[in-house]
C-alpha cells in the first residue's frame, strides 16, 4: 500500500505451500487498509470471505483455489497509525 513502512517480512518457499508474512505501518484509517487489500486480492482471483472483523480487530481473510490458498489481512490502529498484518499460504507458483 502506498506510503506504508515495511516493518518486517518473511517468506519459507516450500511445497505444498509457501508461507509469507508482511507487517507495515501506515497513516491510514483501518478501513481504508482493508478495502484496498480487498480490491487488490480479488483481483488476483481470490475471494473475500464474509466478515470484516475477529474479536474486535479489523481482519478480512480471502481464498482461491478451492480454500487452498489464503491470505489474511489484519489491522490494528494506535493513534494515527495503523498497524497492517498480511500472511498468505500460497501454492509456491503464485509466488511473485
Amino acid at each position: 500500500m502506498k506510503g506504508a513502512q515495511v516493518q518486517a517480512s518473511s517468506l519459507q518457499r516450500s511445497t505444498p505451500l509457501s508461507v509469507a508474512s508482511l507487517t507495515a505501518t501506515i497513516t491510514a484509517k483501518p478501513a481504508d487498509v482493508l478495502a484496498y487489500y480487498t480490491k487488490v486480492y480479488t483481483g488476483q482471483k481470490f475471494t473475500a470471505l464474509p466478515g470484516d472483523a475477529v474479536d474486535g480487530t479489523p481482519s478480512k481473510t480471502f481464498v482461491r483455489g478451492a480454500g487452498q490458498e489464503n491470505v489474511v489481512v489484519s489491522v490494528v490502529q494506535t493513534g494515527s497509525t495503523s498497524t497492517v498484518t498480511v500472511g498468505a499460504n500460497v501454492l509456491p507458483a503464485s509466488l511473485k
